[in-house]
């Protein structure tokens, strides 16, 4: 497994992807940036994410996903429109956020906390009004695309805690591994993140 033990005192792009958005009625491909937060160490980072909770109204998991940042250290991803400059990210340009366990400490499992996306993106809100689309479905991927590449991770697990997070896994084709009367769990194994990928 790779380590880095430099501390970064800015936000990290890991890596850039593309969404669809509707760019004069018509539906493109756009490259957006995917980074990774460090909020306990970074106070522009800490600062962007009590904005997005602001601009987001603490909707769509944005107050819990600022509050665990703060308070346990928990890795925060991001897809943002900006493009440099990621010492200081604009609240207004990240469009969805995800919380992780720190599975980069030697641990086998990579866990997904919390799923955010933009109200004014997000499905559940917006269905077919949105003017861009896959944006959770998109963090995911380019989450599980990282940790298979970049550590030895042997699984992603996800559970959830609402109807609406239960269909979000679902529809993304997250395999589900059982529930109770609370939860309903997902496990995507290391050796089905290729096929989760395609």
């Amino acid at each position: 497994m790779q380590t880095n033990n430099n501390v970064s005192f800015k936000a990290t792009r890991l890596g850039m992807v593309k969404v669809p958005a509707k760019i004069d009625k018509q539906w493109k491909e756009i490259p957006m940036s995917f980074v990774r937060l460090h909020a306990k160490e970074n106070p522009s980072d800490r600062l962007a994410l009590e904005e997005v909770k602001n601009l987001w109204n603490g909707k769509n998991l944005s107050a819990s996903m600022q509050e665990q940042s703060a308070i346990c250290n928990d890795p925060v991803f991001a897809i943002t429109t900006q493009s440099a400059n990621f010492r200081n990210l604009d609240p207004k340009k990240i469009k969805a956020l995800m919380t992780t366990n720190r599975f980069e400490k030697g641990a086998d499992t990579a866990e997904i906390f919390r799923i955010g996306v933009s109200p004014e993106h997000a499905y559940e809100q917006h269905k077919n009004k949105r003017e861009i689309k896959h944006l959770g479905s998109t963090l995911v991927k380019k989450f599980v695309e990282m940790i298979n590449k970049k550590t030895n991770v042997e699984r992603v697990v996800a559970v959830a805690q609402e109807p609406s997070e239960a269909r979000f896994l679902q529809k993304i084709k997250m395999p589900e591994t059982g529930s109770n009367i609370r939860y309903q769990n997902f496990e995507l194994k290391k050796e089905q993140f290729e096929d989760f990928l395609k």
